[in-house]
């Protein structure tokens, strides 16, 4: 699988390339696990799962590991709040999540997996951060920070606004010019 390099300090990502990303995740995954199943990480990694488990048509099933309530950062590590299910066990299983910036909740899944007594597990993901652990397949890989197309803009106060998160990183980039400069 061809991982492309992305050399900006910020990326949009289109729906076709999230389209590409999966399908080229989907027939790689054939090719080396042939899955029985997706673990899909939410809840942004339920999208690309989402597609990719439909492009193989196995089952998709849902995880939710995250650091985050409402889009806000409340805890320093990963927690689950939906655990892997215990159908992983004897499977083949792909773990899909949208990206990695360190893999820590990408590792505590593949755990989650094995302690369920999976067969085989390998991972997936549509982007890497340059400094992180990496799954086994992913689409791009950058020092920066990809944007996805499900959630670059998000409704409040009934109209669509650039994603705070989003705009926070914008913030601090413009920040960081002034400090060089």
């Amino acid at each position: 699988m061809e991982i492309r390099y992305i050399n900006e300090p910020s990326y949009v990502l289109t729906w076709e390339e999230v389209d590409r990303i999966c399908r080229d995740i989907a027939v790689e995954a054939s090719k080396q696990l042939g899955p029985d199943l997706v673990v899909g990480i939410g809840k942004g990694g339920l999208i690309p799962a989402c597609v990719i488990a439909s492009l193989m048509r196995v089952d998709l099933y849902p995880c939710l590991v995250t650091r985050r309530r409402h889009g806000e950062i409340v805890s320093d590590r990963p927690e689950i709040i939906v655990s892997v299910t215990e159908k992983v066990a004897g499977q083949r299983v792909l773990i899909v999540d949208e990206m990695v910036l360190t893999g820590e909740t990408m590792r505590l899944v593949l755990a989650q997996c094995k302690k369920e007594k999976a067969r085989v597990v390998r991972t997936a993901c549509l982007w890497a951060s340059s400094e992180s652990w990496k799954p086994t397949w992913y689409g791009m890989e950058t020092f920066g920070h990809i944007m996805f197309p499900w959630d670059y803009e998000v409704l409040s106060k009934g109209k669509f606004v650039l994603n705070p998160g989003y705009q926070e990183y914008f913030d601090s980039l413009e920040m960081t010019g002034r400090w060089e400069k």
